[in-house]
C-alpha cells in the first residue's frame, strides 16, 4: 500500500521550526559575553588579585551596607583594597544560603580565615543588569556574565541573613589545602576579569564552579559533574558524605549547629563580626 505523503503545511511547520532552531543555536552559539553594562550596584565592580610571594592584594573587596533593602535606593556602596597573608591561611568555610521559593536550590560560597584575623569571601554569581532578575531557566541560555565577588563577610553573609532573611549555614571545611584553593580561585577571578565568560544554571554555576576548584586543588576530590552541581540545594549533604566538611554530625545535627542566621542578626555591624559569628560550642 502506498504511503500518504505529507501534507504541506506539515512539511512547512517542520521546515520553519528547524530554521529556527538553527537560528537560535546559532545565536547562543556567537553571543558574545558583555564587558559593560549598566549593572545591579552590588556587581558593578570586578574584583582582582596581585601577587607577590606569600602576599596577595586583593582590589575591590566589596564592603557594601543596605539599608533594609537591596534596591538602588538602599544600597549603601563600598570597596576597599586588601592585602593578605597566604601563610597565614588558616581555615575555609563553606556558606550554603537555600532558596526560599525553590528549596532544591542554593546559593553557596568559600570564606577564608587567617590567623591573624582576616576573612575573605569569594562568592561565584550571576552578574546581572539593574533591570534584570535572576531566573533559573534564563541562567540556562547565555544570559548572565559569571562573576567572581571578593567581599567581605560584613556583606557577603549579612546581606544574606539581615536584608534577604535566609537560613545561612556556615560549615568548616576538612582541607590541607586552603592556600592552594584561594590562590586557584584568586587566578580564575583575574582570567575572568580579562577574558569575560558566561553564567550558566546547570554547569556554570556557584557550587559546580566550587568543585572545579576543589578539583585543581586535589585531583579526582569531586566528581565531575556532581547532581548535587545541579541540585544545589543539597550540596551541603554531598560535602558532608564526602568527607569534605570538618564534622562528625549527621546532616541534621549540623545545620542546626552551624546555622547563623539569628546569630548574626544579634551580633549586627561590628568589628569582629566573622569571629563572633564562628561561636558554635
Amino acid at each position: 500500500m502506498q504511503r500518504e505523503k505529507p501534507r504541506p503545511y506539515f512539511v512547512y511547520a517542520l521546515a520553519f521550526a528547524s530554521a529556527l532552531l538553527a537560528v537560535f543555536v546559532l545565536w547562543q552559539a556567537t553571543k558574545q559575553v558583555p564587558t559593560e553594562g549598566d549593572w545591579q550596584s552590588p556587581l558593578s565592580r570586578l574584583s582582582t588579585a596581585e601577587f607577590n610571594g606569600d602576599l596577595v592584594t586583593v582590589k575591590n573587596v566589596r564592603n557594601f551596607r543596605y539599608n533594609g533593602t537591596e534596591d538602588e535606593s538602599g544600597v549603601l556602596p563600598n570597596y576597599y583594597d586588601k592585602t593578605y597573608d597566604l601563610s597565614k591561611l588558616s581555615k575555609v568555610w563553606f556558606i550554603s544560603e537555600p532558596f526560599k521559593k525553590v528549596s532544591v536550590a542554593a546559593h553557596t560560597f568559600l570564606s577564608f580565615e587567617f590567623s591573624n584575623g582576616d576573612y575573605l569571601s569569594i562568592t561565584i554569581e550571576a552578574r546581572k543588569l539593574k533591570e534584570q532578575d535572576y531566573s533559573l531557566a534564563l541562567g540556562l541560555l547565555k544570559t548572565y556574565p559569571l562573576m567572581y565577588i571578593a567581599a567581605d563577610e560584613r556583606d557577603a553573609i549579612r546581606v544574606r541573613t539581615d536584608v534577604r532573611e535566609s537560613k545561612i549555614y556556615l560549615y568548616p571545611v576538612r582541607t590541607k589545602k586552603g592556600r592552594q584553593l584561594l590562590v586557584d580561585m584568586l587566578e580564575e577571578m583575574n582570567s575572568i576579569a580579562v577574558k569575560p565568560q558566561w553564567y550558566n544554571t546547570a554547569t556554570a554555576n556557584c557550587t559546580s564552579r566550587i568543585a572545579e576548584h576543589v578539583n585543581r586543588v586535589t585531583s579526582g576530590r569531586i566528581p565531575s559533574r556532581p547532581w548535587q552541581g545541579y541540585v544545589t540545594g543539597y550540596a551541603d549533604v554531598f560535602a558532608l558524605q564526602h568527607g569534605l566538611l570538618d564534622t562528625d554530625l549527621n546532616i541534621e545535627d549540623a545545620r542546626k549547629k552551624y546555622y547563623i542566621t539569628d546569630r548574626s542578626k544579634e551580633i549586627g555591624d561590628v568589628a569582629d563580626y566573622s569571629k563572633l559569628i564562628r561561636q558554635f560550642d
